[in-house]
């Protein structure tokens, strides 16, 4: 079932969580003294303060360009320069009622921009039973590489993975993915041979519906797959589990299949009780020519020809920066360093390690977990 807010949703979503703690996330004091950010956001429009178009509101885009790992010289590949002075001011007035340095208020923005994004991850892992320390995290976005390793540090997360293009990555997914269609019909009968006819007949015109759908998406019949599901439960329960359906099979079969999905699911099935059809669905899938992606020979090298220059950060942090054009496969090098590419800027703590692997991703490594 899905929610939003905690308030149910009687159709189907794609299951994703949302937080506001992006780029944009507005940060400020509370009522009670406590230093909050997001779910305001500034957006692109006016924007952080560092955009010069007109913000009034720190955010934790401001707040990491304080810190130094927004780059003036190379945000958005140089094009755009940060008005650095305008959110320094707003800073030192935060910091002030904070009682600390504008450093550390900006350190503070960032921290509890982390720990936001700590929580939902832990909503989609720990709470539902897997243990984030054996998973690579997936950092994309345009601010998402900033935040990475530390959230994956917080989660004893040993490794995380940039794409090459982060910024970018949901449109690529958006061109390649495959066409997913999705039909229901309600049925709220129990699964008799009768019934499991009559879901025949409904599935029939679902088929058809989404045949022409398909072709109308220009989808040939050759690139065409469909999967059957039927949402079931026992009689008098408040919930159903879905079940993988053909319908070659008879009655027995599906009643059958349930019961070894509940048994699965919740370690116990209950062959004396009635099986109830709730609702029959149907997932017509188009399948999309990808592009192919070949990886590049990998040759171990320090990443030296990519190294811009060494910077002193704000907090007195020694950062490498460095261009990521130009990081090729198999280039190994320490942190703390910046990576810098047009749609993103890639940070890498202290005890963390980069590796690019042949498709240009950056691999990074906790060394005292790897």
């Amino acid at each position: 079932e899905s929610q939003i807010d905690n308030l149910p949703l009687r159709f189907r979503l794609l299951d994703i969580e949302t937080i506001g703690a992006g780029g944009g996330s507005i940060a400020r004091l509370d009522a009670g003294g406590a230093l909050r950010v997001g779910p305001e956001s500034a957006g692109a429009d006016p924007g952080p303060i560092v955009y010069g178009r007109g913000g009034q509101q720190l955010t934790v885009s401001d707040a990491n360009a304080i810190l130094g790992r927004l780059d003036p010289e190379h945000f958005l590949g140089g094009e755009m320069p940060l008005q650095l002075d305008d959110a320094q001011k707003q800073m030192e007035q935060l910091a002030k009622q904070m009682g600390v340095a504008p450093v550390q208020a900006a350190a503070g923005i960032v921290e509890v921009a982390n720990i936001n994004i700590n929580r939902a991850l832990r909503r989609v892992s720990v709470s539902r039973g897997h243990d984030p320390r054996h998973f690579t995290l997936v950092a994309f976005g345009g601010a998402g590489p900033l935040h990475a390793c530390d959230v994956a540090r917080s989660l004893r997360m040993p490794r995380v993975l940039i794409p090459r293009y982060p910024g970018v990555l949901c449109a690529f997914g958006l061109l390649v993915a495959d066409i997913v269609l999705e039909y229901s019909r309600p049925v709220m009968r129990p699964v008799t041979i009768a019934s499991v006819a009559e879901m025949r007949v409904m599935m029939a015109d679902m088929m058809r519906h989404a045949h022409e759908d398909l072709k109308r998406e220009g989808i040939s019949k050759e690139q065409r797959r469909f999967r059957a599901i039927l949402e079931m439960r026992y009689e008098g329960q408040a919930y159903e589990l879905p079940v993988s359906l053909s319908f070659g099979k008879i009655k027995a079969q599906v009643v059958e299949a349930f019961h070894e999905t509940h048994e699965r699911t919740y370690g116990h099935a209950l062959r004396d009780r009635e099986v109830e059809a709730v609702n029959l669905r149907l997932q017509a899938i188009g399948i999309i020519e990808k592009p192919p992606i070949e990886p590049e020979p990998v040759q171990d090298n320090s990443g030296a020809d990519a190294l811009l220059r060494l910077s002193t950060a704000p907090d007195g942090q020694r950062l490498a920066l460095y261009d990521r054009e130009l990081l090729i496969p198999g280039a190994r090098f320490p942190g703390p360093a910046l990576i810098f590419q047009l749609d993103c800027t890639t940070y890498i703590p202290e005890g963390w390690k980069a590796y690019v692997d042949g498709y240009r991703n950056l691999v990074l490594e906790d060394t005292a977990q790897v």
